[in-house]
């Protein structure tokens, strides 16, 4: 980690593919938040769309390597999406998914949220929003 307590990421992901992810938020503040702290990382090509419907027609036509879905979002909210996703056989029922929540309960409460692979409150830690986006990529480096 650095001093930062910022995971580092793989010494190979400068000659790695991209990495593809998927954004959809609503909130073009917590949109630009996401893009400034993923903009360390030249690796990853962010796709933002501003709805659940968008969300999931995108994640139903093109292939990616994560997926972060805001909880609350106009026209089909992130957990409908990704319940849809896990359940259906589509190209990324097995991608790793975040979800973002401002709602304190549904970030620690069993069983909610829990077809995501990880819940991050609002507003978002980048320490904790970096570690999870990398470690979901599988890019951070072996602390021993």
């Amino acid at each position: 980690m650095s001093s930062w307590g910022i995971a580092q990421m793989t010494t190979e992901d400068a000659g790695q593919l991209p990495a593809v992810v998927l954004l959809a938020e609503d909130d073009e503040i917590n949109q630009q938040i996401v893009r400034h702290l993923l903009s360390d990382y030249p690796f990853i090509e962010l796709v933002i769309t501003a709805d659940g419907k968008a969300a999931l027609e995108a994640a139903m036509s093109q292939r990616f390597d994560l997926m972060i879905f805001d909880r609350h979002m106009p026209l089909i909210t992130g957990d409908r999406v990704i319940r849809h996703l896990k359940a259906a056989s589509t190209i990324n029922t097995r991608t790793p998914m975040i979800q973002f929540t401002a709602d304190i309960d549904h970030a620690s409460t069993p069983g909610v949220g829990d077809q995501a692979d990880a819940m991050i409150p609002k507003p978002i830690q980048s320490d904790v929003f970096r570690n999870t986006v990398l470690r979901l990529l599988g890019r951070l480096q072996d602390p021993s």
